[in-house]
């Protein structure tokens, strides 16, 4: 008989009804909105780097990345449409497989340079970044201490690592250094 076979018995704890998959998202999300937690999209537009429209509403954003203002600046929209009108939008693929595309390569050959670096990597993001440096650079025989506080993609790449992750009372230097004396020998890096 193959493991794939129907006819098989079912086990006892099997047959009694489950929740269906949206029975159990309808239950963790009202699990969420009664602790306040859910979250929702909010459309937010950007007419400069530091106003977003929201409702009707003009607001100050202190949350945006643009910290300089560039994502508005005429000669980088400019330089945009131009690569655009030149390459098309997107790479069509990732850049293992096909999509290493000459703007990368540019723009990581000109950060090498103003860094004096041998080279330099471009992600998309910093929780890109993150998720993908630190498994590179760390692995299960080492150990990783973290503020508890800290941003979820440094836990998230920590945890991917296969490292000992372990986090300290938020910005307790006494906490971190207890925990590093007692786990410190223990671990290559």
């Amino acid at each position: 008989m193959r493991l794939t076979d129907r006819s098989l018995p079912l086990p006892a704890d099997s047959r009694t009804a489950r929740p269906s998959l949206d029975e159990l998202a309808r239950d963790k999300l009202a699990a969420l909105e009664r602790r306040q937690l859910r979250r929702r999209l909010v459309v937010t537009a950007r007419p400069d780097a530091t106003s977003v429209l929201q409702a009707d509403a003009e607001l100050v954003s202190f949350s945006c990345n643009d910290y300089l203002g560039l994502s508005h600046h005429p000669e980088v929209v400019a330089a945009s449409v131009e690569a655009t009108r030149r390459f098309g939008a997107g790479a069509g693929s990732s850049r293992l497989v096909n999509g290493n595309h000459p703007l990368y390569v540019e723009l990581e050959r000109k950060l090498a340079a103003l860094k004096g670096t041998e080279d330099a990597v471009v992600f998309g993001s910093g929780y890109l970044t993150n998720i993908g440096v630190i498994p590179a650079l760390v692995g299960r025989t080492d150990l990783i201490l973290l503020d508890e506080l800290c941003h979820s993609c440094l836990l998230t790449g920590a945890r991917l690592s296969g490292a000992r992750v372990l986090e300290f009372r938020h910005n307790d230097a006494g906490h971190l250094q207890e925990l590093l004396e007692a786990e410190r020998a223990a671990h290559r890096h």
